[in-house]
Parts: C-alpha cells; sequence; structure tokens
C-alpha cells in the first residue's frame, strides 16, 4: 500500500503515481473575495449609469454586465471550488462546464433572433380542415 496521507493514500497499488493536490493559502481566498466586492461594486454601478448614452449602441450595459459576470464565476469556480490547484481531469470538467453554458447561450440566441412564424401558432381542433 503507498504510504502518508493526504488525497488517494492507501488506495493506490505500489508504485503507482499519485497526483497530489495543492490547497491554496488563506490570502488566497481573501483576495477573491475582495476582488468579488470590488466586481459586485461595479455590477451596481453599472446599473444606474447609461451606457448608450456614452456611445452610440443600446447594448453596452450588458455587454459589460456580462463580461463582469463571467469575471466573477471564474474567480468562484477557480479558487473556491478549488480547480487551479486541482488535477487535469478537474480541469477538464470545468471547461467542458464552460463550453455547455456557451452552447445552451448560444441555442438561446438563435432562438430569440429567429423570424415570427405562424407555423407554430396554436391550433384549435375546430380550425382543422
Amino acid at each position: 500500500m503507498a504510504s502518508g496521507h493526504g488525497h488517494g493514500a492507501g488506495f493506490a497499488p505500489e508504485g503507482a503515481p499519485i497526483e497530489r493536490i495543492s490547497h491554496p493559502k488563506l490570502s488566497l481566498y481573501y483576495g477573491t473575495y475582495f476582488a468579488l466586492l470590488g466586481l459586485l461594486v461595479v455590477t451596481v454601478v453599472l446599473y444606474f449609469i447609461d451606457l448608450s448614452k456614452m456611445w452610440n449602441w443600446v447594448g453596452w450595459n450588458i455587454v459589460i454586465a456580462l463580461i463582469v459576470a463571467t469575471v466573477k464565476a471564474v474567480l468562484v469556480v477557480l479558487n473556491f471550488m478549488n480547480v487551479k490547484g486541482g488535477t487535469r481531469l478537474i480541469w477538464l470538467w470545468a471547461a467542458l462546464g464552460f463550453i455547455w453554458v456557451l452552447l445552451m447561450g448560444i441555442i438561446f440566441l438563435d432562438y430569440q433572433f429567429r423570424p415570427d412564424s405562424t407555423a407554430w401558432e396554436w391550433q384549435s381542433l375546430t380550425d382543422r380542415k
């Protein structure tokens, strides 16, 4: 049996490589917490500022808000969910989660920007010919 303590200790066959998971220091959690608080302030300030009046495009507020939300999500996933110090398999699953969210967003955008069609309207049984 493999000796030592930590993740996977005692469960690997003798001589098998064991990937050790590094645990972050407490200062990383505090830094992430204060970064999230700063991004929260940015989000609240953006709510009260209409960026479409500064620049000639209506979608600036939502674009900036989505960028801030993505940065917050990456901070939480990397630091609080310990993906940053995780194995390659954990990185793969985290990346697949973001790819899944991206694909769902593309599907919702496709659905939103389709032209209106009367082919999808509800037809009662009495209207059938």
